[in-house]
């Protein structure tokens, strides 16, 4: 993941509508449904596999992908961006806003850190502006590592 502009497979855990908006800001973004358009139901398995082949990340929101697959994830070097939604909710438009916000801070960090590449982005607050935070996060344990 040398260049600075990654390709991004959004899983069916998120909207559709944010890989329509992340394309329109020329992000190289698309869903797994224009990817896998010849199945019915794509397996987390195929989908790594998939990141893998096509040098890709894969953006989730699906906290049981990272503990059903961390071994398959860490064997294939593939990097993630996993969403933390509190309580598994969240809409379009903040799933879309909390991406906008990371997306160009995990490019950098992928750069500059490229043995690290497992992220989580998440959001805190109860406020109508929640922070937001981008954070490596093991694999295996599902801990946020230290900085």
């Amino acid at each position: 993941m040398q260049n600075r502009w990654l390709r991004f497979l959004i899983d069916e855990s998120l909207s559709p509508n944010v890989a329509q908006a992340l394309k329109l800001v020329r992000y190289d973004s698309m869903t797994v449904t224009e990817t896998f358009t010849d199945k019915a139901r794509v397996l987390d398995p195929d989908i790594i596999d998939w990141c893998k082949d096509h040098d890709a990340v894969w953006v989730h929101a699906d906290d049981k992908a990272r503990k059903e697959h961390g071994k398959q994830i860490i064997t294939s070097g593939i990097a993630f961006l996993w969403i933390y939604r509190p309580g598994g909710i969240m809409s379009a438009r903040e799933e879309l806003r909390l991406l906008s916000y990371v997306l160009p801070d995990f490019i950098d960090r992928l750069g500059a850190q490229p043995k690290r590449r497992h992220y989580r982005a998440s959001a805190h607050g109860q406020s109508s502006r929640p922070r937001i935070h981008l954070q490596p996060v093991d694999i295996v344990r599902g801990k946020v590592k230290k900085k």
